[in-house]
């Protein structure tokens, strides 16, 4: 089994998690070259309060109840982060699957918290340890369960045998296409993964290429691939202790030249 971590409004969650005092509130976050910013994320509260996805910040000034900051790359990061060192607390095998989705085996793990729903539940707590609020699905291959956390919200384990039906209410934009192809399908009246498995293979090959024939395997839920784990990148690390102070460039060279040898 897998489970997958995904934290919806990433870019929202990473900068409220250096401003716990945002939480309730209704945010936007903008992006781009000034003057000319617009909105790249938001939260449900700003949503409601009327906020709309690349709106220029200057219509968005006019929504005096929503909290407006500039996205944040480093506080991404230190996010981003964050979730790989929580999936890894779990398992060694965490694949890196987007920056704001983490995929994990689960093999064993029941030897040590027991069921499915009991190990969803842990690392759900030790996300929100951390400063993020996820969605948590597990399911019998990566992507079932990647689809699932990005499709449903809290909790939601997937039974064997039952991937495709519970899928199949949610919205072709969960498998993250390109613009082209999810117009393409919405223009024949296709919106989500039930109506998209039911056409024949045959025909979205010659239609739609392998990009398409790929997605719509996902749509069925009939992806068998394994997990492909990140490996952290190598770093060589040398610490030094000193008697006293460094004050002039001259002995700081001696001591940096030791530590590079």
């Amino acid at each position: 089994m897998y489970a997958s971590i995904f934290i919806p409004h990433f870019q929202v969650q990473a900068l409220v998690r250096s401003e716990p005092e945002l939480l309730e509130k209704a945010l936007a976050v903008v992006d781009g070259v000034p003057p000319i910013l617009k909105v790249v994320g938001a939260n449900k509260a700003a949503f409601q309060a009327g906020v709309e996805m690349g709106m220029t910040r200057l219509k968005l000034e006019h929504l005096f109840d929503v909290a407006i900051r500039q996205r944040s790359a480093v506080q991404e990061q230190s996010a981003h982060a964050a979730l790989l060192d929580c999936a890894n607390a779990f398992s060694p095998r965490v694949e890196d699957t987007d920056d704001d989705t983490v995929a994990i085996d689960l093999e064993g793990l029941d030897r040590l918290f027991g069921s499915d729903k009991e190990i969803a539940t842990r690392i759900y707590d030790q996300t929100i340890l951390i400063g993020l609020h996820p969605n948590i699905a597990v399911a019998a291959n990566p992507d079932t369960a990647i689809h699932a956390a990005r499709g449903f919200e809290g909790i939601v384990v997937v039974p064997r045998g039952t991937e495709r039906k519970r899928l199949a209410e949610l919205p072709l934009e969960v498998l993250r296409p390109e613009p082209d192809f999810l117009e393409t399908l919405q223009r024949w009246g296709i919106h989500n993964f039930g109506a998209f498995a039911k056409l024949p293979a045959t025909k979205i090959s010659e239609r739609l290429g392998q990009d398409g024939v790929h997605l719509h395997k996902l749509a069925r839920a009939a992806g068998t691939r394994q997990l492909n784990p990140y490996q952290e990148s190598l770093r060589f690390e040398e610490a030094l202790e000193l008697d006293h102070a460094i004050v002039n460039l001259e002995p700081l060279t001696f001591i940096m030249s030791r530590l590079l040898d």
